[in-house]
């Protein structure tokens, strides 16, 4: 068992004692073992998150190839087999003298047939070209979506993990005490045996071992929700049991792993990412004015006609026809529908850019916010440690007056009590310094950097 009031070095040689019963205790047998850049590392190579967002970024460039389509040749062909039930009958006006009378004629023959293949190049279309540009930027949104998902994941399985090294301190603190308030029942009762104690004054420390009894069930509750949960993070879905190895470490705060260089908001995923987004708005808007330029296509078809009476003669004779030529299309008027689809997309672009600024304003805050909260939790996280010391030495002092009988018993439980709160207040104070710094490195985009400093 080890206590906070107690050396680093004793600290870092229980917490791998506590590893090693873990491995040792039973179901923990062959258990995986992580610290918390492993537990991390783990959680980038194996949530399905990860995946979907790479499928998105493969995805992104496979729409850019298709999009790159629309400029390249166009091969089609087409068939059609036709069973001219009733030929169609067209009528020539009497005319005399050469017509006397009106004459009724019918063309064509019961079966034909058409296979055409045409292949279209477009040689100058000013929108598809402006539509192109989108390709970079929406492969750019992909990969930051994918950045944006690693640092989430980092974030989850950080938080959890400090969650987690925090509630198994507390619980083990929690311990500590039952041994303590147990031995000081003894002394309790072998005082009221005595004469020197009343039995009242055993009643009041069998209620704060029973307190402490129920908090050692809520504290070990908690912390198997938290293993839970930094298995959820990790991507873990089955109940593999696994054990953290550095645990010692964690339960010193090391304020050097996160220094404030102030707001890099340019490097920001969020900026990053709606930055790309006014970007393709902007090409939009262009795409659409575009529209109204001409477009150029240069086309050649090559054909096969059959005729028949008979649907086995139809193929018997083919009439072959080629065609090359250049087309142009130009869309002179359209109700001025392209002009509302611009202003529209003018409209998208100006909102995209103001909301951009609206959230640089809003992560400047909340960036502020969390530098603020990391170095409150940081002075509080100090406070803390060196109450407990004192409220340690308090608690031996007077457990020694009392065991020697000169103290009194609520000297002794207000000393414990003291002892208790101030452990409490350094666990909330850990708990709360490792989650601010989280969210100040969460707010600055700088979670990666985090990651691999550790």
């Amino acid at each position: 068992m080890y206590t906070i009031d107690r050396s680093s070095k004793i600290a870092k040689v229980a917490g791998t004692i506590v590893a090693t019963l873990l491995l040792l205790a039973p179901g923990m047998a062959g258990a995986q073992q992580y610290t918390l850049k492993e537990c991390i590392d783990y959680g980038l190579k194996n949530h399905p998150s990860v995946s979907v967002a790479r499928n998105n970024v493969a995805n992104a460039h496979q729409a850019s190839r298709e999009a790159l389509a629309s400029y390249l040749p166009q091969v089609n062909l087409n068939g059609e087999l036709n069973n001219n039930l009733k030929l169609q009958t067209n009528i020539i006006p009497a005319s005399p003298p050469l017509f006397p009378t009106e004459t009724r004629l019918t063309f064509g023959n019961k079966y034909a047939s058409t296979v055409t293949a045409q292949a279209e190049q477009p040689i100058y279309n000013q929108s598809l070209i402006t539509g192109l540009k989108a390709n970079k930027p929406n492969e750019d949104i992909a990969g930051l979506n994918e950045a944006q998902t690693r640092q989430t994941i980092i974030y989850n399985i950080a938080s959890t993990y400090y969650q987690i090294i925090t509630a198994q301190k507390q619980l083990d603190l929690l311990k500590g005490n039952r041994e303590r308030i147990e031995r000081m029942l003894k002394v309790a009762e072998l005082q009221a045996t005595a004469g020197v104690a009343k039995k009242v004054d055993v009643k009041q420390v069998q209620v704060n071992l029973n307190n402490v009894t129920a908090q050692i069930s809520v504290a070990e509750n908690t912390l198997d929700l938290a293993r839970n949960n930094l298995r959820n993070a990790m991507g873990i879905y089955d109940n593999r049991p696994i054990v953290l190895t550095d645990t010692a470490r964690w339960l010193h705060y090391q304020p050097e792993i996160t220094q404030s260089v102030g707001f890099q908001f340019r490097n920001t995923l969020s900026w990053k990412l709606q930055e790309k987004q006014v970007e393709l708005y902007d090409i939009n808007a262009q795409s659409i004015k575009a529209r109204g330029v001409p477009t150029l296509s240069a086309f050649a078809r090559y054909g096969l006609n059959g005729f028949g009476a008979e649907f086995d003669k139809v193929f018997a004779r083919q009439f072959d026809f080629s065609t090359v030529g250049i087309k142009l299309n130009w869309s002179l008027f359209d109700g001025f529908r392209r002009n509302a689809q611009y202003h529209q997309a003018i409209v998208q672009r100006d909102n995209a850019r103001l909301n951009q600024e609206i959230n640089l304003a809003n992560e400047n805050m909340q960036y502020q916010n969390a530098q603020s909260q990391y170095k409150q939790a940081r002075s509080v996280l100090g406070t803390n440690q060196e109450n407990v010391t004192l409220a340690a030495q308090v608690y031996d002092n007077t457990s020694l007056q009392y065991k020697e009988g000169v103290g009194s018993l609520s000297d002794m439980l207000n000393a414990e009590a003291s002892y208790r709160e101030a452990q409490n207040n350094y666990i909330q104070s850990l708990i709360r310094f490792y989650l601010a710094q989280l969210e100040l490195e969460r707010t600055n985009s700088t979670l990666e950097t985090y990651f691999n400093k550790l």
